[in-house]
């Protein structure tokens, strides 16, 4: 039998046997053929532990003597069967294909569907670029700037709603993938929690370069591998997954070409965390020009991106507002749009629509919807459209408001008013959704049965998909804005459906969601087996346990506290239903929450709970709420890892006077009984963090969400004081940190301590922002001023120093103490700074000159504190005479002397109206 016909497996065995003959030929030195061949054989490798070869040099590490002659190498792997040519050499392709498994579940962990140009979801079909001869000049501009290799790193579109920056973001997506430049998308939107998760911009952006380029794939594998958190979605310190997934790997392709990656990123101001893409932007622009990768980003004017692009040079970045094209040019794009969409259509027609759109490619777009989509009813509507259109617009009003109002109006045009009342009903579920859900979730929220009918009459401006899976959703954010204006869908301009009221629409889905919890939530609601039940030390939630529980339900344990929070008038069966939910499925919807990974949003939402039942003075169900978060926040590491501790250890040590000892009497019979030390009533301390090393300082972020501690450790810890946990461990110091501090948004911390050094942290980062040196001994006190733009510092060096944050330079060296000083801060209004000293001295300084204002004398010890009241009339200090005493700041004389401790008085501090 010929090799040809000889089965496949013999036939390779055959060609492998031959191919050291061949090679040996192919080396003679009679070859005619230009170049030889150098021949190395490698002997069969040892198999690691786990069976899998790492890396591409391990597997060429062990060879045979070689047999060589001119030209290039083959390398001949001996003892396979099969094996793998790449790059030249051969493979063991079973340890090829092992580890190349291994390497697509690292890169897979960084996938997440529906957020590239490709996957996206788009409210008007299938997703696509623009049509044809439209938008011809910006795609020309926005070619040339990706192919220039001297132009900006990073480009802003800047564009208002509706005026087509996704279509055009689309459709340079696709010349860049043509040219094989494109290094990835994210396309945002607020449609779903995943696309407006702006934290999984940059695994995206990962997970397409990798696919990409083998040489970038390398890398980011290993850094997962390495540490396989920077895969999560909740990976807090962006700036080290930026370094390690995108930045590290990129730098390996530079070579002798350099050609640049284009990632393109759209709608980015519809992210639900604006800070994360400022600080997205950031990072981006500080390290682009280091690497071969331009960022396109395109999005609505919007402040805190427009502040980010202003934190670097002209030269990387550059702008192009698309609102600012010349009027004709866009709606000689929007003509050809309408003329292709709208078949038959005539001139005059034409002319009119185009009129009416303006510069929004969204009106035409819902213009051609509302139209196309009456079927025999076509021209009627179409002629409608055109008579609107010509009506004059007055001042209330936009292009986009006349054309929602007409669509609105003619839809109502031949119902009946309780067919409109339940249509608002649907509609107003959709529109204060707080995140859009599938009609069969839509349908279990609604009161209505025929939700997919009345939604039917509004497919002009709320998306319908055909597709499984698929969201419904308004086709334009424009929409939602416009329903739930009370001036721009007034009564008198819309009076067949006014404006939708906020309240009301979440007075229903709260109780929507209050009701299917009640029908649902029961004790181990995936029914794992009875002995998974019980309390162990390694018993951990089934990842499998999610897929049990509906979409629904997920939304209604996620979110009805949050539409609680928004009701304005509580009826009877509200309350009825929050009743029931409270003393019968409390722990229920915990052991849910636990399955989901969502106990901390259950701490924020009872704390929402208790804010609305102060408010509604509902006094039977406040110590039930009350008790909750204690009892989670006391057991939150054991119920997050396995949703039944909620039955098991956490009720054995609530008190015995707790609320939810005494309403869940069954639940709690079942636990063991602590007969002797539990406590009738809960601590009073709300949470208890354990540090593991002194704690030197503590202070709270102002919006009360995180606490930032300085101990002796060397370290700085940033505390969620929801769930009691470690949210960020900063290290740097190299001796105690004695003083730390939020600035007032919350965004930074600082730090001193006896290295003598000040350090600015960024709390989402945890980076080191900057180092300010200068004091020549132990660091006491730092803090922020009130805008975040200064801190100040006081030393055993007897010194105070107030730094510029941006710059990291000293603005001034406040002289004057004569022996360490203890404590400082600024007034609210940054003009001055007090300062207390161990020289028993309070020195109050102006921030602008220097110069000393004031001198309180008074204190016979050291003052160990000092701090402004609110409107920085008065200052309070405490010291080591025991004393706490109250300066008037104008005059400089102590209005009172607080005497009672017998001790030191370590630290002092005003309430809020200083009274």
């Amino acid at each position: 039998m010929s090799d040809r016909n000889r089965p496949r497996k013999n036939r390779l065995k055959g060609k492998a046997k031959k191919l050291p003959d061949r090679l040996m030929d192919a080396n003679h030195p009679h070859d005619e053929r230009p170049g030889g061949l150098k021949l190395e054989f490698i002997t069969p490798m040892p198999a690691p532990a786990d069976g899998i070869l790492p890396t591409r040099s391990s597997l060429t590490s062990t060879r045979a003597p070689e047999v060589t002659g001119e030209g290039t190498s083959l390398n001949v792997m001996q003892g396979t069967h099969n094996f793998v040519i790449r790059d030249s050499n051969f493979y063991d392709a079973q340890k090829i294909e092992v580890h190349e498994h291994r390497c697509q579940d690292s890169i897979e962990k960084l996938n997440h569907e529906m957020t590239s140009y490709k996957t996206r979801q788009s409210s008007y079909g299938d997703p696509t670029g623009c049509m044809q001869g439209t938008r011809v000049k910006v795609l020309e501009q926005l070619d040339t700037w990706a192919s220039d290799a001297n132009s900006s790193r990073v480009y802003w579109m800047v564009g208002m709603a509706g005026i087509g920056k996704s279509t055009i973001a689309h459709m340079f997506c696709e010349h860049l993938e043509a040219k094989n430049i494109l290094g990835g998308s994210f396309f945002a939107s607020r449609a779903s929690e995943k696309t407006r998760n702006a934290r999984l911009i940059i695994p995206v952006i990962a997970h397409s370069l990798a696919r990409a380029s083998p040489a970038i794939k390398v890398e980011v594998v290993k850094a997962i591998e390495d540490d396989p958190t920077l895969a999560e979605p909740t990976y807090s310190n962006m700036k080290e997954q930026f370094k390690q997934l995108v930045y590290n790997p990129v730098r390996t392709t530079i070579g002798p070409v350099v050609v640049d990656k284009v990632v393109v990123i759209d709608a980015a101001d519809e992210c639900a965390n604006l800070e994360v893409v400022a600080l997205f932007i950031k990072l981006v622009l500080e390290w682009a020009s280091k690497i071969p990768l331009k960022i396109f980003l395109a999005s609505r004017v919007e402040n805190r991106i427009r502040t980010a692009f202003r934190s670097t040079s002209d030269s990387i970045r550059g702008y192009f507002y698309l609102h600012d094209i010349e009027k004709d040019v866009v709606q000689n794009d929007i003509r050809i749009y309408l003329r292709t969409s709208l078949a038959g259509i005539k001139n005059d027609e034409l002319s009119s629509l185009v009129t009416s759109s303006g510069r929004l490619f969204i009106y035409a777009a819902t213009a051609i919807h509302y139209i196309t989509n009456g079927g025999g009813d076509y021209k009627r509507r179409l002629s409608a459209m055109l008579s609107h259109g010509q009506k004059s617009i007055n001042k209330f009003e936009t292009e986009i408001d006349s054309l929602y109002v007409h669509v609105l109006e003619k839809v109502c045009e031949d119902k009946e008013l309780d067919e409109v009342e339940d249509m608002r009903n649907v509609l107003s579920i959709t529109i204060f959704l707080q995140n859009p859900l599938l009609m069969e979730a839509i349908t279990s929220l609604s009161p209505e049965s025929d939700v997919q009918l009345y939604l039917s009459w509004l497919t002009s401006v709320i998306h319908i998909p055909d597709q499984p899976g698929a969201v419904v959703a308004p086709f334009h954010a424009s929409f939602p804005d416009f329903i739930t204006n009370p001036v721009r869908c007034s009564p008198e301009r819309c009076p067949s459906f006014p404006s939708l009221v906020a309240s009301e629409g979440h007075t229903l889905i709260a109780l929507k969601c209050l009701m299917l919890m009640n029908n649902s939530l029961k004790y181990n609601i995936c029914e794992v087996p009875k002995q998974l039940t019980l309390s162990r030390r390694d018993r951990a939630n089934s990842p499998e346990s999610i897929g049990k529980i509906s979409e629904v339900l997920k939304y209604s344990c996620t979110y009805w506290a949050a539409h609680l929070a928004e009701v304005k008038k509580f009826d009877p069966i509200l309350v009825d239903a929050l009743r029931i939910f409270l003393h019968k499925h409390l722990l229920h919807w915990i052991e849910c929450l636990s399955i989901l990974g969502e106990l901390q949003t259950g701490l924020k939402s009872l704390g929402g709970v208790i804010t609305v039942l102060l408010a509604f003075k509902f006094h039977d169900f406040q110590l039930l709420v009350y008790d909750a978060p204690w009892c989670l926040q006391m057991n939150f590491e054991a119920v997050q890892k396995h949703c039944m501790e909620i039955y098991e250890s956490a009720l054995i040590w609530i008190p015995q006077n707790s609320s939810i000892r005494k309403t869940y009497t069954a639940n709690v019979s079942r636990v063991p009984k602590v007969t002797l030390g539990l406590s009738d009533l809960w601590d009073p301390a709300e949470l208890i963090m354990q540090n593991g090393s002194w704690v030197l300082s503590v202070r709270f972020s102002q919006d009360g969400s995180r606490v930032v501690s300085g101990l002796y450790d060397d370290t700085v810890r940033i505390w969620n004081v929801m769930t009691g946990e470690v949210e960020a461990e900063l290290k740097g110091h190299t001796d105690w940190v004695n003083s730390v501090a939020f600035s007032q948004d919350g965004s930074r911390v600082v730090s001193g301590s006896d290295d003598k050094m000040v350090r600015i942290w960024n709390v989402m980062t945890g980076e080191v922002e900057a180092e300010l040196k200068g004091h020549t001994d132990w660091v006491n006190s730092v803090t922020f001023s009130q805008d975040g733009s200064r801190v100040v510092s006081g030393s055993d060096d007897k010194m105070v120093r107030i730094w510029n944050v941006m710059t990291g330079e000293v603005e001034a060296e406040l002289k004057g103490h004569t022996d360490c000083v203890n404590s400082v801060t600024f007034s609210q209004d940054g003009s001055r700074v007090v300062s207390g000293s161990k020289d028993k001295m309070v020195r109050i300084w102006n921030v602008m000159t220097g110069e000393v204002e004031a001198e309180l004398k008074g204190h016979t010890g050291g003052v160990k504190s000092v701090a402004f009241s609110q409107d920085g009339s008065r200052v309070v200090s405490g010291s080591e005479d025991k004393t706490v005493r109250i300066w008037n700041v104008t005059t400089g004389e102590v209005e009172a002397e607080l005497k009672g401790h017998t001790y030191s008085v370590n630290s002092v501090a005003f309430s809020q109206d200083g009274s």
